[in-house]
C-alpha cells in the first residue's frame, strides 16, 4: 500500500534524522540486519488494516521497531527507547495525502538470547485517514 510506504519513509527519515538518537545507535536499519555494529535499530515489517468512519478512509498502522545491543545489560537500550518515543511523537502530520493521526506506543519486549545479544521489540500504532 502506498500509505504505509509513505508512512514507512517518515518514520526512517525521522529516525535517522535525529542527531540524539543517532549518537545512541550506530546505524537505523530498513529491515533485517544479517551484521551489525552495536547498537543498532531496525524498522520492522509495517502491517496495515483497514480503519475508517463515516466519509473517512482509514488505516491502522502497526510499526515495529527492534533496538539490539551486546551489551552485558539494556541500559543503552532504554535510552534510546525514550529518544524514539519523543522522535515517534514528532512525525509529520501527514504523508503524501494522507494524514497522520494519532502515533503510540503500543507494547513492547525486552530479551536476551543465549548469545548475550539484547533485543528490545518495540511497536507503535498510526492512525492514517483520508477523506474520501
Amino acid at each position: 500500500m502506498n500509505a504505509v510506504i509513505l508512512l514507512r519513509d517518515a518514520v526512517i527519515g525521522a529516525l535517522r534524522g535525529d542527531a540524539a538518537l543517532m549518537a545512541l545507535v550506530n546505524k537505523v536499519e530498513d529491515g533485517a540486519v544479517p551484521k551489525f555494529s552495536a547498537p543498532a535499530l531496525v524498522v520492522g515489517e509495517m502491517l496495515a488494516a483497514e480503519w475508517g468512519a463515516r466519509a473517512v478512509k482509514g488505516l491502522s498502522v502497526r510499526m515495529p521497531l527492534t533496538l539490539l545491543d551486546r551489551a552485558d545489560r539494556p541500559g543503552r537500550l532504554a535510552d534510546a527507547a525514550e529518544r524514539i518515543e519523543t522522535v515517534m511523537a514528532g512525525l509529520p502530520a501527514t504523508v503524501g495525502p494522507w494524514r497522520v493521526g494519532a502515533v503510540g506506543f503500543n507494547r513492547s519486549r525486552t530479551v536476551r538470547s543465549a548469545d548475550g545479544q539484547w533485543s528490545m521489540l518495540i511497536d507503535y500504532l498510526a492512525r492514517l485517514s483520508r477523506v474520501v
